[in-house]
């Protein structure tokens, strides 16, 4: 396998198989050399992932948030019309609920 094909390789791993590979290298007694040759990786990549695996785990613990969708930023004029929208939609609401008590309060 020349260099170029290892990189290939290597460009293939998606985020899920490379933190597989970081758990299975941290592994006790684990063969890391074996485990790094099977996909390609030199020691050198696993310290990389071992940096990025390090580095995430501190921001999702600095930044714990809550679980479910990020947050996101919204225009002033696009939260003022939908607001309006909102309010317009609670006023018809609150008038068609009137209208079916009154005729509910007729038809008895």
């Amino acid at each position: 396998m020349t260099n170029t094909n290892r990189k290939k390789e290597r460009l293939k791993l998606n985020p899920e198989q490379l933190y597989e590979i970081y758990l299975e290298c941290n592994a006790p007694s684990a063969p890391v050399k074996t485990i790094l040759a099977r996909h390609g990786l030199k020691p050198w990549d696993l310290v990389a992932i071992r940096k990025k695996v390090k580095m995430a785990a501190m921001e999702a613990l600095a930044n714990p948030g809550k679980p479910g969708r990020r947050q996101q930023t919204v225009a002033v004029e696009q939260h003022q019309k939908i607001s309006k929208e909102l309010t317009e939609t609670k006023d018809a609401l609150s008038a068609v609920g009137h209208e079916l008590a009154l005729l509910k309060k007729k038809m008895r």
